[in-house]
Formats: structure tokens, C-alpha cells, sequence
């Protein structure tokens, strides 16, 4: 496949779980990929798997949540590929209390990497697209360019502990179509995807039997997704093949909420 073609790429938070799968599914796609990752060792790790299966692909380890980091990000996707075509938000941390034990950092620390890195990463892109999107509209010739924000089920409907990471992604969801809205003008298409995948973060979620029996009972598929079964998704919004989609909120949760 090769929808992705001549394209490139960043991923935030790309070193394991759902932005793997992304990163991986976009360079087999044909896209050039920034792998970012805090941790500099999965984010090189990623970066070996696409080279070694025929890829491009470069490290950044920018830790998202500063405009600061999100212009170092841009410039780093700018000079590894010379351009940049697609962003994916999907960084992110956990800090759950209950709201009589959450503490003032917990709630500051999500909502930063969370909330203030998806906006500083969008700022950024669109600081660097909007000129050549202008020219390209005065042309005739628009060319579509994607933001992929990534929210959660906790955004949409709320989840017990889960505050500030809750009103993190609600507000995710915000800047999605409110983005759609400000940039539609110039091919800039703002979506979102709320996913729900066994990840790092779910897994403790159900590591014995009753757990997971109860976890699982939740979804109408009767299981959490896996990272692999959510890229594809986001391929789709990443490509052409969207490009008259904007402002949305796709849920990909095996109808967790419906």
C-alpha cells in the first residue's frame, strides 16, 4: 500500500502502544516518520523497526507539553524530511486520583501534556503550513494537510479518577473542531479518534481473570482492541481518502461507548 506516499509524518508519543502501531502503519504506508518519544529508547527502537523493514524514518525526543518543544518538534520533522504533512497528537500521561486526593501537579501535569502539548503541537504545524497553505489556495491549487488529535472515552463521557485526564481530552475535543472551523479554508483538516487498546496504561487494568471478565463485559466486541487494530484509522484520516472530513470524533472501542 501506499497511501501515504511522498508524505511525512509526526507521531507524538510514538515509542510504544497506539503511536507505535501508528508510526509503523504510516511508514508501511510509504510516509517518512518522526518517531517522537520521550524515552529515547523506544523511540530509536521504533525508528530500527521501520529502517529495517525498508522505511524512513528519525528520532525526536521532545517532551511534549511546551511551545518550546512543539517548534523544536516541527523544525526536527523539517529538517530530517524537509516538510511536514501530517501531525498526530497522541502523547500522553497518567496521574488518576480520586478528586479529594488529586493533587494540584497531578491535575498540572495532564492537563500540559495532554491538553497545552496537543495545542502547542497544532500551533506549531499550522504556524509553518498556513503560508504555504495561502499560496497554494491564491493558486488554485490546495493541497489537504492533516492534524489527528487523539481524546478518550473518559473525554466523552467522564471516568471515576480520571479528572484531570478526562478534562484533558474533552478539551482535545474542542480544539479538534474548533480547529476544523479556523482552518478548513486551507485544506487543513482537524479530526480526532477516541480509541480504546491494551496498552501499557490498560494492562494493569485487567491482570487477573475477574478483571478482565469485567473490563471486557464493557465493550460490545467483548475485548479491548489492540494498538495494530486502531492504526488503520488513522492511516484513513491521514491520507487522501479524507479529505472531505473534518471536525469529526471517530471512536474506534470495539463499542465501548456508543
Amino acid at each position: 500500500m501506499s497511501r501515504l506516499q511522498n508524505k511525512a509524518c509526526v507521531v507524538t508519543g510514538a515509542g510504544r502502544g497506539i503511536g507505535r502501531a501508528v508510526a509503523l502503519a504510516f511508514a508501511a504506508e510509504g510516509a517518512q516518520v518522526l518517531v517522537n518519544d520521550v524515552d529515547a529508547q523506544n523511540a530509536a527502537s521504533v525508528v530500527k523497526e521501520i529502517v529495517e523493514a525498508g522505511g524512513s524514518a528519525a528520532p525526536d525526543t521532545n517532551a511534549i507539553g511546551t511551545v518550546e518543544a512543539a517548534q523544536s518538534l516541527v523544525e526536527n520533522a523539517l529538517d530530517a524530511f524537509g516538510q511536514v504533512d501530517v501531525l498526530v497528537n497522541n502523547a500522553g500521561i497518567l496521574r488518576d486520583r480520586m478528586l479529594h486526593n488529586m493533587t494540584e501537579e497531578d491535575f498540572d501535569q495532564v492537563i500540559q501534556v495532554h491538553l497545552k502539548g496537543t495545542w502547542a503541537c497544532g500551533r506549531a504545524v499550522v504556524q509553518h503550513w498556513r503560508p504555504i497553505a495561502k499560496k497554494e489556495a491564491e493558486a488554485g491549487t490546495p493541497r489537504h494537510r492533516k492534524i489527528i488529535n487523539v481524546t478518550s472515552p473518559s473525554g466523552l463521557t467522564g471516568a471515576a479518577g480520571q479528572s484531570n485526564y478526562a478534562a484533558a481530552k474533552m478539551g482535545i475535543v474542542g480544539l479538534t473542531k474548533t480547529w476544523a472551523k479556523e482552518l478548513g479554508r486551507l485544506a487543513i483538516n482537524s479530526n480526532a479518534i477516541s480509541p480504546a487498546a491494551l496498552t501499557a496504561m490498560t494492562e494493569p487494568l485487567v491482570q487477573t481473570e475477574e478483571d478482565k471478565a469485567k473490563r471486557h463485559a464493557r465493550f460490545v466486541l467483548g475485548r479491548y482492541p489492540m494498538p495494530e487494530e486502531i492504526a488503520p484509522t488513522v492511516v484513513f484520516l491521514a491520507s487522501d481518502d479524507s479529505n472531505w472530513m473534518t471536525g469529526q470524533v471517530l471512536n474506534i472501542d470495539g463499542g465501548l461507548v456508543i
